[in-house]
């Protein structure tokens, strides 16, 4: 039976009827779209404080140890060579040495070696294995940015949230550093070989 004649049960939307029902649903799931970005924002905001949280509440119960306990901890347990642990903490080598021998340190100093050690045991929650090694991996091919450096400025929660795969290496450098492509550029990348090993060469301009 023809659409509109008596009896027919089917009612076709008129053209003006369609335009705005599709306006309409636009504008609602722009709406919805919004709504679960601002969610989204929150929760990472959110975890974000809560995984600050639970690094802060480490070193304080790990600051409880003396200053040469630090020190095997940091170079015992994860392997970190004094060096490392020296340009972590901000001081010098000679200072760590005197450490070791039972001289005092601040509690600035104290506090920071307990971070150190508290990020690390969260790295390896994270599945990342030999931490201390990890840290000197450079982050992306062709940079020589590397995990210390960014733990040198003061960006352990985004290296956390890099550890746990909730962003990306190049996302994770542009909040610490707008301009570290121009930073950390290097001659060189590394690739994969034909044999499956890394290999470094010269980038390709």
């Amino acid at each position: 039976m023809p659409a509109g004649t008596a009896g027919s049960s089917v009612v076709y939307p008129q053209p003006e009827q369609t335009r705005l029902s599709a306006r309409t649903l636009r504008k609602k799931t722009a709406a919805l779209q919004d709504e679960i970005g601002l969610l989204i924002a929150d929760a990472a905001d959110l975890h974000q404080q809560v995984t600050e949280e639970d690094l802060n509440e480490r070193a304080h119960a790990k600051a409880k140890k003396s200053v040469p306990d630090l020190l095997e901890e940091l170079a015992v347990q994860h392997g970190m060579a004094w060096s490392g642990i020296a340009r972590l903490v901000g001081v010098s080598v000679a200072a760590v040495r005197k450490w070791r021998a039972g001289g005092p340190a601040s509690p600035e100093n104290r506090m920071a070696l307990a971070r150190l050690a508290a990020f690390l045991d969260l790295l390896g929650e994270f599945a990342v294995q030999d931490p201390a090694q990890w840290l000197e991996m450079p982050l992306c091919s062709g940079y020589t940015v590397t995990a210390f450096d960014l733990y040198q400025a003061g960006h352990a929660l985004l290296l956390l949230e890099f550890a746990d795969n909730r962003i990306s290496a190049q996302s994770m450098l542009d909040k610490a550093d707008p301009e570290w492509r121009e930073r950390y550029d290097s001659d060189y990348e590394v690739i994969e070989a034909s044999d499956g090993n890394l290999s470094i060469r010269a980038r390709r301009r």
